[in-house]
């Protein structure tokens, strides 16, 4: 299940191009390391780890930003995350259906792990000013991790099934990380 929510980050780069038009974010970061660079330094993760860390990734992408769609009052907060939501549960289905044919014999674990139930419960105690910079701050992190593990794995993972969704999905998630910076600056 894990799995299934970072897979929803493969969106099409077109989507997520278009996303950013919208919310007339610039395409470039205005802070933080580029996912060029982030990917550059980026190691190669074992399928197990790919598989588990992907699908807890994105099960949080959907879950936080359900939670900031509730609880934010900043109409920018709540597009950029309906945004997410919508990705990531579109890179869920397609990592659902790479995993399947990547026949690993992997099955992601149920939930999202402790560190980030930690960051859920913290995000569920906030409100207003306090709730929109951590949400943007964790969203900013988890993008840039997630910028890593699927540039990493897109690079040199040993499953070619899974080494294409990687491929097909990093753009998506390098435009989020993109979006995040825009929306950190504002």
């Amino acid at each position: 299940m894990k799995a299934l929510l970072v897979a929803a980050a493969a969106l099409t780069l077109s989507a997520g191009i278009a996303g950013a038009q919208t919310m007339n974010m610039p395409a470039a970061p205005s802070a933080g390391p580029t996912p060029t660079a982030i990917a550059a330094a980026a190691t190669v993760p074992s399928t197990k780890a790919f598989v588990e860390t992907a699908a807890a990734a994105n099960q949080f992408e959907i879950s936080s930003s359900q939670l900031a769609i509730k609880t934010s009052k900043n109409k920018k907060v709540v597009e950029f995350a309906k945004h997410m939501v919508k990705d990531h549960t579109e890179i869920g289905k397609n990592f659902v259906a790479a995993l399947g044919k990547a026949n690993t014999g992997i099955t992601p674990p149920a939930g999202i792990g402790s560190e980030l139930d930690a960051i859920m419960t913290r995000l569920k105690s906030e409100s207003g000013a306090a709730f929109d910079a951590d949400y943007i701050a964790v969203q900013t992190k988890a993008h840039q991790d997630a910028v890593g593990l699927f540039a990493g794995y897109a690079k040199g993972g040993d499953n070619p099934v899974l080494q294409e969704f990687a491929k097909k999905t990093l753009p998506v998630i390098e435009m989020h990380l993109r979006m995040c910076y825009a929306l950190a600056t504002k």
